[in-house]
């Protein structure tokens, strides 16, 4: 059950740090009139960072269930 609910907020992740780029991304263009790059460097800067996480979280998970598979095969 914990695994779907990290996998749903995932999403969720993904939808906040877009809408909060486009609005900081579109504040900070306007600010120093830089025509859009801000925006696209930080969106590109968060989505590298939103798949590491991703990709750690993966790795974590799978090491668990590996763990949790040789404390069951010790068992027997």
């Amino acid at each position: 059950m914990k695994k779907y609910i990290i996998f749903a907020s995932i999403g969720f992740e993904l939808v906040g740090l877009i809408v909060g780029c486009f609005y900081l991304g579109q504040y900070l263009d306007q600010k120093y009139n830089t025509k859009g790059m801000i925006f696209v460097g930080l969106t590109f800067a968060c989505l590298i960072g939103w798949l590491w996480r991703v990709i750690w979280l993966l790795r974590k998970m799978q090491k668990s269930e590996e763990e949790a598979d040789l404390k069951n095969s010790e068992k027997k």
